[in-house]
């Protein structure tokens, strides 16, 4: 485990690792990995509809509660995850706040941000993480430990093109300069994807050119005029728009890019546990997805300690239009995405994606929760 004197609390609660590196994996084993991969609350009483539940043989009966029936068997979690925007954290973190955890004896959520999260998994001082597709699957493969995904959460992808001010049409794009970060990167070829779809010749009509800093660099250098259009999130079109830019292209593409996953020893180990977690977290997606929550889903996020100006809280059906509701994907949309990761070298070409998949747990939680099973297998 990481030793507290080597962490530091951020403003949300979670955990920093200061050293950038957990001494739980070993060196060779996270090269290896990074090689590969590039990188008393109240309680509430839910009725359930009667099913027999996956894995379990336990039938639910209109006149039993959940709770009555899940309850884990360990009371505290150690969640991990990569990225403090509040959005990543969106689910778990209602989970937490509305007392569903709870309710299911998870007593304590421990949170540590880390971009470390798989060798995390791997040692042991990480249980549940929050992580990407292609990490997880990467790592899997190269390091052939059983790590598993467990659940989905953004299963969407907003593919965005924002220019500067002075640039209003795809035409006006030729001769310019278009960055998606790294060369090689996916953020560069969904760009170059873009561009053909605007009618423009990605290999001569604009040049693209690399920048560093993120998503938040890429947005400066359109403002400063260093580039002319870049690879841009949601959250950015006010300063673009500010600045007398705009998106040139914004639009919605299936990409399961980001799930939840664990050791499959662990899952094995704390299955009561798995159950627990991914049903508090699927009724936290369910009230996030309400319309009528959309206040309150925002303040607990901003009570926890989270920074969502008025203008993220505009983005609230552009950030759910990514999120999977019920922890799950469209089966057919998982293979497309790996290939054009596979393309940039994000992940093994021809990756068996489905053995580091266990949706048990997941499953039996839609079955609860009277949720169509989505996919219905793997």
């Amino acid at each position: 485990m990481i030793g507290r004197e080597d962490m530091q609390r951020t403003e949300s609660g979670m955990w920093v690792d200061r050293r950038k590196f957990l001494k739980i994996g070993g060196v060779g084993l996270l090269g290896t990995i990074l090689a590969a991969c590039g990188v008393g609350s109240e309680t509430t009483t839910t009725t359930a509809a009667t099913t027999t539940t996956a894995g379990t043989g336990t039938t639910l009966g209109t006149t039993t509660t959940v709770i009555d029936k899940i309850v884990a068997n360990l009371n505290k979690v150690v969640m991990g995850d990569f990225n403090p925007n509040y959005a990543a954290q969106w689910s778990y973190s209602l989970a937490q706040a509305l007392g569903y955890l709870e309710e299911y004896g998870i007593e304590d959520l421990e949170r540590l941000l880390t971009d470390e999260y798989i060798a995390g998994l791997i040692g042991g001082s990480i249980d549940i993480t929050h992580g990407d597709t292609n990490v997880f699957l990467g790592s899997a493969e190269a390091s052939g430990e059983p790590i598993k995904i467990i659940s989905m959460y953004r299963i969407n992808e907003w593919q965005i093109l924002g220019v500067r001010a002075g640039i209003e049409t795809a035409e006006d794009l030729i001769g310019g300069t278009i960055t998606g970060g790294q060369l090689e990167g996916r953020n560069t070829f969904v760009q170059k994807k873009i561009v053909t779809a605007l009618g423009l010749d990605p290999e001569t009509d604009v040049q693209f050119v690399p920048t560093s800093g993120g998503s938040d660099g890429r947005l400066q250098a359109v403002l400063a005029g260093t580039v002319d259009g870049a690879s841009l999130f949601p959250r950015h079109r006010f300063a673009i728009e500010e600045a007398g830019g705009k998106f040139l292209y914004a639009e919605v593409e299936p990409a399961p890019q980001e799930g939840f996953g664990a050791m499959a020893g662990w899952i094995e180990e704390n299955y009561d546990t798995v159950l627990a977690w991914v049903v508090a977290d699927l009724r936290a997606r369910q009230f996030m997805f309400d319309p009528a929550n959309k206040d309150q889903a925002y303040q607990l996020m901003i009570d926890l300690g989270y920074e969502i100006p008025p203008e993220f809280v505009e983005l609230y059906q552009v950030e759910l239009d990514q999120i999977s509701e019920d922890g799950g994907f469209e089966l057919d949309t998982m293979q497309p995405f790996l290939d054009e990761l596979a393309i940039t070298g994000d992940i093994p070409e021809g990756i068996d994606w489905k053995k580091h998949f266990d949706f048990t747990a997941l499953w039996e939680a839609q079955d609860i929760l009277g949720i169509p099973r989505r996919p219905a297998s793997l």
